[in-house]
Protein backbone atom coordinates (compact mmCIF):
# COMPACT_ATOMS: atom_id res chain seq x y z
CA UNK A 1 0.00 0.00 0.00
CA UNK A 2 1.30 3.54 -0.87
CA UNK A 3 1.64 6.04 1.70
CA UNK A 4 1.69 9.78 1.42
CA UNK A 5 5.36 10.44 1.00
CA UNK A 6 5.99 7.89 -1.45
CA UNK A 7 6.94 9.76 -4.64
CA UNK A 8 6.54 8.28 -7.99
CA UNK A 9 9.64 8.21 -10.20
CA UNK A 10 9.25 8.44 -13.75
CA UNK A 11 11.62 5.66 -16.06
CA UNK A 12 13.67 7.03 -18.25
CA UNK A 13 12.85 6.18 -21.63
CA UNK A 14 14.51 4.19 -23.61
CA UNK A 15 14.52 5.92 -26.91
CA UNK A 16 15.86 9.54 -25.45
CA UNK A 17 14.59 11.37 -28.91
CA UNK A 18 11.09 10.28 -27.98
CA UNK A 19 11.20 10.83 -24.30
CA UNK A 20 12.39 14.46 -24.38
CA UNK A 21 9.28 15.10 -27.25
CA UNK A 22 7.07 14.01 -24.62
CA UNK A 23 9.03 15.73 -21.17
CA UNK A 24 10.16 18.47 -23.00
CA UNK A 25 7.79 20.24 -25.12
CA UNK A 26 5.65 18.62 -27.57
CA UNK A 27 8.40 20.49 -30.42
CA UNK A 28 11.84 19.53 -29.65
CA UNK A 29 13.94 22.59 -31.27
CA UNK A 30 17.12 20.56 -31.01
CA UNK A 31 15.79 17.70 -33.20
CA UNK A 32 17.64 16.88 -36.53
CA UNK A 33 14.66 17.69 -38.36
CA UNK A 34 14.38 21.52 -37.14
CA UNK A 35 14.84 24.33 -39.16
CA UNK A 36 17.00 27.02 -38.72
CA UNK A 37 16.22 30.50 -37.51
CA UNK A 38 14.03 31.92 -40.31
CA UNK A 39 15.57 35.50 -41.17
CA UNK A 40 12.95 38.14 -41.90
CA UNK A 41 14.90 39.08 -45.34
CA UNK A 42 13.82 35.18 -46.42
CA UNK A 43 9.69 36.29 -46.47
CA UNK A 44 9.89 35.97 -50.09
CA UNK A 45 6.75 33.78 -51.85
CA UNK A 46 8.49 30.40 -51.64
CA UNK A 47 5.38 28.66 -53.76
CA UNK A 48 6.25 25.66 -56.26
CA UNK A 49 5.77 22.43 -57.94
CA UNK A 50 3.47 19.77 -55.85
CA UNK A 51 6.76 17.69 -53.86
CA UNK A 52 4.62 14.64 -53.34
CA UNK A 53 6.86 12.90 -55.62
CA UNK A 54 10.66 14.22 -53.93
CA UNK A 55 11.94 12.40 -51.37
CA UNK A 56 11.53 13.59 -47.92
CA UNK A 57 14.35 15.70 -47.54
CA UNK A 58 16.07 15.27 -43.33
CA UNK A 59 14.52 18.24 -42.24
CA UNK A 60 11.11 18.22 -43.54
CA UNK A 61 7.94 18.94 -41.05
CA UNK A 62 4.85 17.90 -41.96
CA UNK A 63 1.81 20.28 -41.34
CA UNK A 64 -0.84 18.64 -39.34
CA UNK A 65 2.22 16.16 -37.13
CA UNK A 66 0.93 15.64 -33.71
CA UNK A 67 4.14 15.54 -32.15
CA UNK A 68 8.05 15.81 -33.11
CA UNK A 69 10.85 13.20 -32.12
CA UNK A 70 14.26 13.01 -33.22
CA UNK A 71 13.90 9.85 -35.50
CA UNK A 72 10.84 11.44 -37.33
CA UNK A 73 8.84 8.64 -36.74
CA UNK A 74 5.68 7.84 -34.76
CA UNK A 75 7.31 6.07 -32.33
CA UNK A 76 4.17 3.38 -31.45
CA UNK A 77 3.55 2.40 -35.57
CA UNK A 78 6.54 0.63 -36.63
CA UNK A 79 7.52 0.25 -39.74
CA UNK A 80 4.64 -0.32 -42.97
CA UNK A 81 4.83 -1.52 -46.34
CA UNK A 82 1.80 -0.96 -47.93
CA UNK A 83 1.37 -3.22 -51.24
CA UNK A 84 -1.17 -1.84 -53.71
CA UNK A 85 -3.33 -4.41 -56.11
CA UNK A 86 -5.37 -4.14 -58.88
CA UNK A 87 -5.51 -4.45 -62.87
CA UNK A 88 -4.32 -1.53 -64.73
CA UNK A 89 -7.05 1.12 -64.80
CA UNK A 90 -8.38 0.95 -61.36
CA UNK A 91 -6.51 3.86 -59.60
CA UNK A 92 -3.89 2.46 -57.85
CA UNK A 93 -2.08 5.08 -58.61
CA UNK A 94 -4.12 7.97 -58.32
CA UNK A 95 -5.17 6.23 -54.82
CA UNK A 96 -1.34 5.61 -53.84
CA UNK A 97 -0.71 9.35 -54.52
CA UNK A 98 -3.50 10.69 -52.39
CA UNK A 99 -2.77 8.21 -49.71
CA UNK A 100 0.85 9.27 -49.62
CA UNK A 101 0.04 13.13 -48.87
CA UNK A 102 -2.35 12.20 -46.27
CA UNK A 103 0.01 10.33 -44.01
CA UNK A 104 2.44 12.89 -45.21
CA UNK A 105 0.08 16.07 -43.79
CA UNK A 106 -0.49 13.99 -40.66
CA UNK A 107 3.71 13.25 -39.96
CA UNK A 108 4.07 10.18 -41.17
CA UNK A 109 7.55 9.84 -42.85
CA UNK A 110 5.72 7.89 -46.12
CA UNK A 111 7.47 7.63 -49.70
CA UNK A 112 6.12 6.13 -52.83
CA UNK A 113 7.41 3.46 -54.77
CA UNK A 114 5.93 3.51 -58.40
CA UNK A 115 6.68 0.18 -60.50
CA UNK A 116 6.41 2.03 -63.77
CA UNK A 117 8.66 4.51 -62.75
CA UNK A 118 11.57 1.92 -62.16
CA UNK A 119 10.22 0.16 -65.63
CA UNK A 120 10.32 3.36 -66.98
CA UNK A 121 14.27 4.38 -66.00
CA UNK A 122 15.49 0.68 -67.26
CA UNK A 123 13.87 1.13 -70.69
CA UNK A 124 15.27 4.89 -70.94
CA UNK A 125 18.46 3.67 -70.74
CA UNK A 126 17.98 0.75 -73.15
CA UNK A 127 16.07 2.92 -76.10
CA UNK A 128 18.40 1.04 -79.18
CA UNK A 129 17.54 -2.39 -77.96
CA UNK A 130 14.57 -5.43 -76.88
CA UNK A 131 14.02 -3.38 -73.82
CA UNK A 132 12.52 0.20 -75.09
CA UNK A 133 9.04 0.52 -74.52
CA UNK A 134 7.89 -0.09 -77.87
CA UNK A 135 9.53 -3.34 -78.11
CA UNK A 136 8.34 -4.19 -74.35
CA UNK A 137 4.23 -3.93 -75.67
CA UNK A 138 5.21 -6.09 -78.70
CA UNK A 139 6.75 -8.57 -76.60
CA UNK A 140 3.86 -8.80 -74.02
CA UNK A 141 5.88 -6.98 -71.01
CA UNK A 142 2.42 -6.48 -69.34
CA UNK A 143 1.35 -9.47 -68.71
CA UNK A 144 1.86 -11.49 -65.43
CA UNK A 145 2.84 -14.27 -66.63
CA UNK A 146 4.96 -13.51 -69.89
CA UNK A 147 6.33 -16.55 -71.87
CA UNK A 148 9.74 -14.30 -72.96
CA UNK A 149 12.45 -15.21 -71.01
CA UNK A 150 14.67 -12.03 -71.54
CA UNK A 151 11.27 -10.22 -70.14
CA UNK A 152 10.90 -12.76 -66.96
CA UNK A 153 14.59 -11.26 -66.36
CA UNK A 154 13.99 -7.60 -66.96
CA UNK A 155 10.73 -7.71 -64.55
CA UNK A 156 12.70 -9.51 -61.88
CA UNK A 157 15.46 -7.04 -62.13
CA UNK A 158 13.38 -4.16 -61.94
CA UNK A 159 11.04 -5.60 -58.99
CA UNK A 160 14.09 -6.29 -56.83
CA UNK A 161 15.74 -2.47 -57.50
CA UNK A 162 12.32 -1.01 -56.02
CA UNK A 163 12.56 -3.94 -53.19
CA UNK A 164 15.76 -2.90 -52.21
CA UNK A 165 15.32 1.16 -52.34
CA UNK A 166 12.32 0.28 -50.07
CA UNK A 167 14.50 -1.51 -47.50
CA UNK A 168 17.09 1.54 -47.65
CA UNK A 169 14.07 3.88 -46.89
CA UNK A 170 13.31 2.46 -43.96
CA UNK A 171 16.83 1.59 -42.78
CA UNK A 172 19.14 5.05 -43.89
CA UNK A 173 15.60 7.53 -44.14
CA UNK A 174 14.38 6.75 -40.89
CA UNK A 175 10.72 5.78 -43.50
CA UNK A 176 7.90 4.30 -41.79
CA UNK A 177 5.45 3.95 -44.94
CA UNK A 178 6.85 2.83 -47.75
CA UNK A 179 3.79 2.66 -50.75
CA UNK A 180 4.43 -0.21 -53.34
CA UNK A 181 2.41 0.65 -56.26
CA UNK A 182 2.18 -2.13 -58.48
CA UNK A 183 -0.16 -4.87 -59.95
CA UNK A 184 0.95 -7.36 -57.62
CA UNK A 185 -1.40 -9.89 -59.31
CA UNK A 186 -0.64 -13.13 -58.19
CA UNK A 187 -1.36 -14.95 -55.21
CA UNK A 188 2.38 -16.28 -55.11
CA UNK A 189 3.86 -13.02 -55.51
CA UNK A 190 2.12 -11.83 -52.66
CA UNK A 191 3.03 -14.07 -50.30
CA UNK A 192 6.57 -14.02 -50.93
CA UNK A 193 6.61 -10.22 -50.17
CA UNK A 194 4.66 -10.52 -47.17
CA UNK A 195 7.71 -13.26 -46.18
CA UNK A 196 10.39 -11.00 -47.04
CA UNK A 197 9.34 -8.18 -45.34
CA UNK A 198 8.55 -9.56 -41.89
CA UNK A 199 11.96 -11.32 -42.32
CA UNK A 200 13.17 -7.65 -42.45
CA UNK A 201 10.64 -6.83 -39.35
CA UNK A 202 8.43 -4.79 -41.58
CA UNK A 203 4.83 -5.29 -41.56
CA UNK A 204 2.74 -5.39 -44.70
CA UNK A 205 -1.17 -4.12 -45.78
CA UNK A 206 -2.44 -5.07 -48.74
CA UNK A 207 -4.46 -3.27 -50.70
CA UNK A 208 -6.61 -3.47 -53.59
CA UNK A 209 -8.59 -1.43 -55.58
CA UNK A 210 -11.64 -2.48 -57.49
CA UNK A 211 -13.76 -0.70 -59.69
CA UNK A 212 -17.11 -2.73 -60.87
CA UNK A 213 -19.04 0.53 -61.76
CA UNK A 214 -18.60 0.46 -65.41
CA UNK A 215 -18.55 4.54 -66.25
CA UNK A 216 -16.75 4.87 -62.99
CA UNK A 217 -13.87 1.87 -64.72
CA UNK A 218 -14.06 3.93 -68.60
CA UNK A 219 -13.41 7.68 -66.45
CA UNK A 220 -10.79 6.04 -65.42
CA UNK A 221 -9.21 4.26 -67.93
CA UNK A 222 -9.44 7.61 -70.30
CA UNK A 223 -7.70 8.89 -67.19
CA UNK A 224 -4.64 6.87 -67.06
CA UNK A 225 -3.72 7.34 -70.81
CA UNK A 226 -2.18 10.38 -69.28
CA UNK A 227 0.23 8.04 -68.30
CA UNK A 228 3.81 9.22 -68.55
CA UNK A 229 4.11 6.16 -70.55
CA UNK A 230 2.05 7.85 -73.43
CA UNK A 231 3.90 11.56 -73.48
CA UNK A 232 3.95 11.28 -76.87
CA UNK A 233 0.89 9.30 -78.36
CA UNK A 234 -1.66 9.65 -80.27
CA UNK A 235 -4.65 9.30 -77.38
CA UNK A 236 -6.88 6.73 -79.62
CA UNK A 237 -3.49 4.87 -80.11
CA UNK A 238 -2.86 4.90 -76.73
CA UNK A 239 -6.28 4.15 -75.39
CA UNK A 240 -6.18 0.92 -77.47
CA UNK A 241 -2.50 0.13 -75.88
CA UNK A 242 -4.13 0.39 -72.16
CA UNK A 243 -7.09 -1.65 -73.24
CA UNK A 244 -4.89 -4.35 -74.56
CA UNK A 245 -2.56 -3.80 -71.50
CA UNK A 246 -5.52 -4.76 -69.30
CA UNK A 247 -6.56 -7.66 -71.03
CA UNK A 248 -3.07 -9.50 -70.82
CA UNK A 249 -3.27 -9.07 -67.39
CA UNK A 250 -7.29 -10.26 -66.80
CA UNK A 251 -6.32 -13.49 -68.00
CA UNK A 252 -3.91 -14.43 -64.83
CA UNK A 253 -5.20 -11.73 -62.30
CA UNK A 254 -5.99 -12.94 -58.85
CA UNK A 255 -8.34 -11.09 -56.06
CA UNK A 256 -6.90 -10.96 -52.64
CA UNK A 257 -8.78 -13.78 -50.95
CA UNK A 258 -9.50 -14.43 -46.82
CA UNK A 259 -8.18 -18.22 -47.04
CA UNK A 260 -4.30 -17.12 -47.61
CA UNK A 261 -3.61 -17.27 -43.75
CA UNK A 262 -2.37 -14.11 -41.74
CA UNK A 263 -2.60 -11.92 -44.60
CA UNK A 264 -3.63 -8.28 -43.72
CA UNK A 265 -5.71 -6.48 -46.32
CA UNK A 266 -8.32 -4.03 -47.30
CA UNK A 267 -10.68 -3.77 -51.18
CA UNK A 268 -11.81 -0.82 -51.73
CA UNK A 269 -14.98 -1.12 -54.13
CA UNK A 270 -15.45 1.87 -56.57
CA UNK A 271 -13.26 4.74 -54.53
CA UNK A 272 -14.61 4.28 -51.03
CA UNK A 273 -17.94 3.01 -51.93
CA UNK A 274 -17.56 -0.38 -50.12
CA UNK A 275 -14.84 -1.46 -47.65
CA UNK A 276 -13.42 -4.90 -46.84
CA UNK A 277 -11.32 -5.50 -44.13
CA UNK A 278 -9.12 -8.98 -43.05
CA UNK A 279 -6.93 -9.47 -40.86
CA UNK A 280 -5.93 -6.31 -39.71
CA UNK A 281 -5.32 -5.03 -36.17
CA UNK A 282 -6.43 -1.45 -35.52
CA UNK A 283 -3.54 0.48 -34.68
CA UNK A 284 -3.77 4.19 -35.15
CA UNK A 285 -2.04 3.82 -38.76
CA UNK A 286 -4.22 1.48 -40.00
CA UNK A 287 -7.46 3.12 -38.69
CA UNK A 288 -6.85 6.29 -40.34
CA UNK A 289 -5.75 4.63 -43.59
CA UNK A 290 -9.35 3.15 -43.59
CA UNK A 291 -10.91 6.49 -42.63
CA UNK A 292 -9.27 7.66 -45.16
CA UNK A 293 -9.92 5.29 -48.10
CA UNK A 294 -13.62 5.77 -47.15
CA UNK A 295 -13.34 9.32 -48.02
CA UNK A 296 -10.95 9.01 -51.05
CA UNK A 297 -12.08 9.85 -54.40
CA UNK A 298 -11.04 9.49 -58.04
CA UNK A 299 -10.31 13.17 -58.54
CA UNK A 300 -9.80 15.69 -61.57
CA UNK A 301 -11.30 18.36 -60.72
CA UNK A 302 -9.91 21.79 -59.40
CA UNK A 303 -9.53 23.56 -55.62
CA UNK A 304 -9.57 27.58 -55.89
CA UNK A 305 -8.37 29.96 -53.63
CA UNK A 306 -9.36 33.79 -53.54
CA UNK A 307 -8.64 35.79 -50.42
CA UNK A 308 -11.49 37.46 -48.33
CA UNK A 309 -11.88 41.35 -48.24
CA UNK A 310 -11.17 43.50 -45.07
CA UNK A 311 -8.26 41.47 -44.61
CA UNK A 312 -6.97 44.53 -42.01
CA UNK A 313 -9.75 43.82 -39.53
CA UNK A 314 -8.76 42.65 -35.30
CA UNK A 315 -9.59 39.37 -34.85
CA UNK A 316 -13.03 39.74 -32.87
CA UNK A 317 -14.47 42.48 -35.63
CA UNK A 318 -17.17 41.32 -38.01
CA UNK A 319 -18.58 43.89 -39.46
CA UNK A 320 -20.98 43.31 -42.76
CA UNK A 321 -19.35 43.75 -46.36
CA UNK A 322 -18.29 47.26 -47.31
CA UNK A 323 -18.70 48.52 -51.11
CA UNK A 324 -15.36 47.70 -51.48
CA UNK A 325 -15.81 44.46 -50.64
CA UNK A 326 -18.81 44.17 -52.84
CA UNK A 327 -16.78 45.77 -55.55
CA UNK A 328 -13.53 42.84 -54.81
CA UNK A 329 -15.86 39.54 -54.59
CA UNK A 330 -17.91 40.93 -58.15
CA UNK A 331 -14.05 41.31 -59.54
CA UNK A 332 -13.14 38.03 -57.97
CA UNK A 333 -16.44 36.31 -59.78
CA UNK A 334 -15.94 37.27 -63.13
CA UNK A 335 -12.16 36.40 -63.70
CA UNK A 336 -12.77 32.93 -62.12
CA UNK A 337 -15.81 32.94 -64.67
CA UNK A 338 -14.17 33.60 -67.52
CA UNK A 339 -11.52 31.04 -66.23
CA UNK A 340 -14.29 28.68 -67.48
CA UNK A 341 -15.23 27.33 -71.26
CA UNK A 342 -18.50 29.07 -71.28
CA UNK A 343 -17.34 31.68 -69.55
CA UNK A 344 -19.84 31.26 -67.04
CA UNK A 345 -19.65 29.59 -62.98
CA UNK A 346 -20.86 26.58 -63.25
CA UNK A 347 -23.86 25.27 -60.64
CA UNK A 348 -22.30 22.18 -59.63
CA UNK A 349 -19.19 24.44 -57.85
CA UNK A 350 -19.31 24.26 -53.94
CA UNK A 351 -18.35 27.52 -52.30
CA UNK A 352 -16.69 27.46 -48.70
CA UNK A 353 -16.44 30.88 -46.15
CA UNK A 354 -15.63 30.91 -43.18
CA UNK A 355 -19.17 32.12 -40.29
CA UNK A 356 -17.67 35.47 -40.71
CA UNK A 357 -20.81 38.15 -41.66
CA UNK A 358 -18.51 39.86 -44.46
CA UNK A 359 -17.50 36.17 -46.19
CA UNK A 360 -20.72 34.92 -45.50
CA UNK A 361 -22.32 38.47 -47.14
CA UNK A 362 -19.51 37.94 -50.52
CA UNK A 363 -21.17 34.22 -51.00
CA UNK A 364 -24.35 35.56 -51.95
CA UNK A 365 -23.15 36.24 -55.67
CA UNK A 366 -22.39 32.56 -56.22
CA UNK A 367 -25.37 31.40 -54.17
CA UNK A 368 -27.44 33.26 -56.85
CA UNK A 369 -25.69 31.74 -59.61
CA UNK A 370 -26.79 28.56 -58.22
CA UNK A 371 -23.43 27.29 -56.31
CA UNK A 372 -23.82 25.40 -53.44
CA UNK A 373 -22.78 27.61 -50.46
CA UNK A 374 -21.44 26.19 -46.98
CA UNK A 375 -19.78 28.06 -44.04
CA UNK A 376 -17.30 26.68 -41.81
CA UNK A 377 -16.02 27.82 -38.38
CA UNK A 378 -12.73 25.94 -39.27
CA UNK A 379 -12.29 28.60 -42.10
CA UNK A 380 -12.02 31.85 -39.85
CA UNK A 381 -8.43 33.39 -40.02
CA UNK A 382 -5.32 32.67 -37.40
CA UNK A 383 -6.10 34.42 -33.92
CA UNK A 384 -2.75 36.40 -33.71
CA UNK A 385 -3.70 37.01 -29.81
CA UNK A 386 -1.54 39.27 -27.74
CA UNK A 387 0.99 39.71 -31.18
CA UNK A 388 -2.41 41.66 -32.82
CA UNK A 389 -1.30 44.49 -34.51
CA UNK A 390 2.36 44.79 -33.44
CA UNK A 391 5.16 45.23 -35.56
CA UNK A 392 8.39 43.06 -35.27
CA UNK A 393 9.98 45.73 -33.43
CA UNK A 394 7.26 46.16 -30.74
CA UNK A 395 7.13 41.85 -30.67
CA UNK A 396 10.62 41.76 -30.06
CA UNK A 397 10.41 44.72 -27.12
CA UNK A 398 6.85 43.35 -25.58
CA UNK A 399 7.84 39.47 -26.18
CA UNK A 400 11.17 39.66 -26.25
CA UNK A 401 11.71 35.73 -25.76
CA UNK A 402 8.80 34.83 -27.49
CA UNK A 403 9.79 36.33 -30.30
CA UNK A 404 12.94 34.90 -30.39
CA UNK A 405 11.26 31.66 -30.64
CA UNK A 406 8.84 32.83 -33.05
CA UNK A 407 11.61 33.44 -35.45
CA UNK A 408 12.87 29.80 -34.94
CA UNK A 409 9.62 28.07 -35.30
CA UNK A 410 6.58 30.33 -36.83
CA UNK A 411 4.57 27.38 -37.68
CA UNK A 412 4.25 25.68 -34.11
CA UNK A 413 5.23 28.69 -32.36
CA UNK A 414 2.11 30.88 -30.61
CA UNK A 415 2.23 34.08 -28.88
CA UNK A 416 0.54 34.72 -25.90
CA UNK A 417 -3.89 34.02 -26.32
CA UNK A 418 -2.86 33.01 -30.10
CA UNK A 419 -3.16 29.79 -32.46
CA UNK A 420 -0.41 28.70 -34.26
CA UNK A 421 -0.68 27.83 -37.80
CA UNK A 422 -0.11 23.74 -36.67
CA UNK A 423 -3.42 24.69 -34.20
CA UNK A 424 -5.11 25.60 -38.08
CA UNK A 425 -3.78 22.49 -39.29
CA UNK A 426 -5.64 19.95 -37.09
CA UNK A 427 -8.36 22.40 -36.93
CA UNK A 428 -8.96 21.98 -40.85
CA UNK A 429 -8.15 18.24 -41.42
CA UNK A 430 -12.22 17.20 -41.20
CA UNK A 431 -12.69 20.45 -44.63
CA UNK A 432 -9.66 18.27 -45.91
CA UNK A 433 -11.21 14.71 -46.03
CA UNK A 434 -14.61 16.23 -46.97
CA UNK A 435 -12.62 18.04 -49.51
CA UNK A 436 -11.40 14.38 -50.85
CA UNK A 437 -14.66 13.22 -51.06
CA UNK A 438 -16.18 15.55 -53.65
CA UNK A 439 -16.18 14.94 -57.12
CA UNK A 440 -16.95 19.26 -58.50
CA UNK A 441 -14.55 22.03 -58.58
CA UNK A 442 -14.15 23.86 -55.02
CA UNK A 443 -14.39 27.89 -54.44
CA UNK A 444 -12.63 28.38 -51.02
CA UNK A 445 -12.85 32.16 -49.71
CA UNK A 446 -10.73 32.70 -46.96
CA UNK A 447 -7.84 34.63 -44.74
CA UNK A 448 -4.06 34.05 -46.25
CA UNK A 449 -3.45 32.19 -43.19
CA UNK A 450 -6.25 29.34 -44.10
CA UNK A 451 -5.11 29.58 -47.77
CA UNK A 452 -1.39 28.80 -46.39
CA UNK A 453 -2.56 25.49 -44.71
CA UNK A 454 -4.97 24.23 -47.72
CA UNK A 455 -1.78 24.89 -49.85
CA UNK A 456 0.54 22.85 -47.33
CA UNK A 457 -2.11 19.98 -48.00
CA UNK A 458 -2.42 20.02 -51.46
CA UNK A 459 1.05 20.38 -52.51
CA UNK A 460 2.84 18.15 -49.95
CA UNK A 461 4.74 21.46 -48.33
CA UNK A 462 7.46 21.25 -45.63
CA UNK A 463 5.58 22.98 -42.62
CA UNK A 464 8.07 25.24 -41.73
CA UNK A 465 7.47 26.92 -45.40
CA UNK A 466 3.95 27.55 -45.09
CA UNK A 467 4.48 30.76 -42.90
CA UNK A 468 6.16 32.34 -45.74
CA UNK A 469 4.04 31.62 -48.80
CA UNK A 470 2.19 34.50 -50.05
CA UNK A 471 -0.84 34.78 -52.04
CA UNK A 472 -1.79 38.07 -53.31
CA UNK A 473 -4.96 39.89 -52.93
CA UNK A 474 -5.57 40.49 -56.91
CA UNK A 475 -5.14 36.29 -57.68
CA UNK A 476 -7.24 33.45 -57.49
CA UNK A 477 -5.27 30.73 -56.64
CA UNK A 478 -6.02 27.57 -58.98
CA UNK A 479 -4.91 23.89 -57.82
CA UNK A 480 -5.83 21.18 -60.16
CA UNK A 481 -5.83 17.24 -59.25
CA UNK A 482 -3.71 14.74 -61.61
CA UNK A 483 -3.14 11.53 -61.38
CA UNK A 484 0.49 11.98 -60.63
CA UNK A 485 0.85 15.46 -59.08
CA UNK A 486 -1.05 18.85 -58.34
CA UNK A 487 -0.82 21.72 -60.78
CA UNK A 488 -1.02 25.43 -59.47
CA UNK A 489 -2.44 27.98 -61.72
CA UNK A 490 -2.41 31.89 -60.62
CA UNK A 491 -5.41 33.40 -62.24
CA UNK A 492 -5.18 37.27 -62.00
CA UNK A 493 -7.98 39.60 -61.15
CA UNK A 494 -7.77 42.88 -63.25
CA UNK A 495 -8.44 45.97 -61.32
CA UNK A 496 -7.17 44.79 -57.61
CA UNK A 497 -4.19 45.96 -55.99
CA UNK A 498 -1.60 43.49 -55.37
CA UNK A 499 -0.99 43.87 -51.30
Amino acid sequence: MSTENEVAEIEEAKIPGNYSARKIQRWNPSSIYATNIIHNNFRNNVKSNDAIHKNLPVNHVSPAQMYSTDSGRMFHAGSICIIMVGLPGRGKTNLSISLCRYLRWLGVRTELFHLGDYRRKNTDLNKETDLNFDKLNSNSYFSLQPENSNIKNLKSKIKSELIEDIIGFFETSNGQIAIYDAINGLSSERKRLLDFFKSKNIKCLFIESIIDDVELLNENIRDAVNSPDYKSWDSEAALKNFTNRIKANEAYYEHLDSKVANLPFIQSYNFGEKILINDLKHDFLTTKIIYYLLNAKIKSHSIYFARCSLNKLKFKDDPPITENGKVYINKIYNTLASSFTDQKIPKDLVVWTSTRLRTIQSSQIFKNAGCTVRHRPELTQLNPGAAEGLTDQELDEKFHESYVKHLSDPYHHRYPRAESYHDLALKIEPLILEMEKLSHDVLIIADETIIRIFYGYLMASNANDIPLIEFPQNEIIKITYHTYNNEIENLVVDGIAKE
